[in-house]
């Protein structure tokens, strides 16, 4: 459960840094090129990617999301 909080919390600065959106984000097994297991496996993208969004509008008040949205 801590290499996920840390994660999240990892994304959601990187993602209010950059102005990244986080629903643009990809996940390592999305891609069609991997060819071997990985942990992500089971990490669900939909509750990771509201895990970051959550954390970002806990921080800073949402007013990233519109800044990422009109880029």
């Amino acid at each position: 459960m801590k290499v996920q909080k840390n994660a999240v919390a990892a994304v959601a600065t990187l993602s209010a840094m950059l102005g990244i959106d986080p629903d643009t984000m990809k996940l390592h097994k999305e891609d069609p090129l991997t060819t071997h297991a990985c942990p992500g496996k089971n990490v669900s993208k939909a509750r990771f990617v509201q895990a970051v969004k959550d954390l970002m509008t806990d921080r800073h008040g949402g007013e990233h999301l519109e800044v990422a949205a009109q880029s």
